[in-house]
């Protein structure tokens, strides 16, 4: 009988035990400059990736696209349509390819208005649509000007085109209807191989 009580209170604790918090960041993919086809961030604490939606021939069901915009311009889309709460971050890099060979380095993030390509502001900025507890709504978050920094770490062409673009960023965004409403973007990372993935279609 005592060995039946030790074995349930093992039984017991080693299932207590499986319940301790995961620590987000530890769901982060590792950061690579080899084309993995990862993304991930920390969104006030909470872990953050891009997902599919259903299966079905429409690209905007991925989770995970780019675009190459007013040809020195790129754009990272990602979107997590998993979720009933879902999440979307777009991030724009302002003049990447201006240099033929690609510029690697640190791009300031500057002010959003929530709006990509053409219609949105001529330098690097990111911004999303997250939802909000507080307002209990989705809300539009927007970067304001040295509320953040993209590290470029990688760039590689293969014959004809870039293929590899890999990188670090964090940034604080802003909820565009409130100002005392912010998002911190954390430990972000990516490591992408355009040629592999679906592009957004240039509007």
């Amino acid at each position: 009988m005592k060995t039946i009580y030790l074995l349930l209170v093992t039984i017991l604790a080693t299932a207590c035990n499986s319940d301790d918090p995961v620590d987000p960041a530890s769901l982060l993919p590792p950061i690579t400059t080899t084309g993995e086809n990862t993304f991930g961030c920390l969104i006030d604490g909470k872990f953050f990736r891009p997902r599919d939606g259903r299966s079905t021939i429409n690209s905007d069901n991925k989770g995970l696209t780019t675009l190459r915009s007013e040809e020195g311009n790129w754009e990272i889309h990602a979107y997590d349509r998993k979720s009933n709460r879902t999440t979307s971050l777009i991030i724009h890099i302002e003049n990447l390819f201006e240099n033929p060979d690609g510029d690697t380095g640190f791009y300031p993030i500057r002010w959003a208005n929530g709006l990509r390509e053409l219609d949105g502001p001529n330098h690097t900025y990111i911004y999303g649509r997250i939802w909000s507890e507080e307002f209990n709504s989705y809300q539009l978050y927007l970067s304001k000007d040295n509320s953040g920094s993209l590290d470029i770490t990688k760039l590689q062409r293969s014959p004809g085109e870039f293929s590899i673009h890999a990188g670090t960023f964090q940034a604080i965004l802003y909820n565009s209807q409130s100002e005392t409403d912010s998002l911190i973007i954390d430990l972000g990372r990516f490591d992408l191989d355009s040629i592999s993935l679906p592009s957004t279609p240039f509007n």
